[in-house]
């Protein structure tokens, strides 16, 4: 007889672009709680996962306003290569068909037309199966909230539970 153990998926938190350039630019407002997350991540074990399109790797060509040394370039690489903390996932023809269905959406509902390159995010979240979509730009996503299984919000971080004495 074969024993099969069911194991868990890990939780995923699709990050926008900017929520990367606040995290690698160090956005003093936000810092506090994207290291919390990165932190919290890493002591998952697996549990926890950032995702995010290969595309960000395009967008985030900065980390704030100034050029890039060569040694914030090598952070830049090294994170996205920590695979510990973040997958990014490959721009593919399913993809493409779906963003392409979310832009032609918004337009015949007389919504908010989302651009292309954020529908190629949204699309690859849906593709995956996100848990929560964190994105600075909500303005942008809170049109399809009703369309997708996962929360678009502001990255944060939970309230700790309190210990009963």
């Amino acid at each position: 007889m074969k024993i099969s153990v069911m194991t868990k998926l890990p939780r995923l938190f699709y990050w926008d672009s900017c929520v990367f350039i606040s995290y690698l630019g160090k956005h003093p407002a936000r810092t506090g709680v994207l290291d919390a997350i990165v932190d919290d991540i890493q002591k998952s074990d697996g549990k926890k996962k950032i995702v995010a399109s290969q595309i960000a790797k395009v967008e985030v060509a900065f980390a704030g306003n100034t050029p890039l040394t060569s040694a914030e370039e090598q952070l830049i690489d090294d994170f996205w290569a920590d695979d510990t903390v973040i997958e990014l996932i490959e721009f593919h023809d399913q993809i493409a068909k779906l963003a392409r269905q979310l832009i032609r959406e918004s337009r015949s509902r007389g919504v908010h037309q989302i651009k292309p390159i954020d529908a190629i995010h949204l699309a690859t979240a849906i593709s995956v199966g996100v848990n929560e979509f964190h994105t600075y730009n909500c303005v942008h996503f809170n049109w399809y909230k009703d369309d997708v299984k996962f929360k678009i919000c502001e990255p944060y971080i939970a309230q700790p539970k309190l210990m009963s004495e």
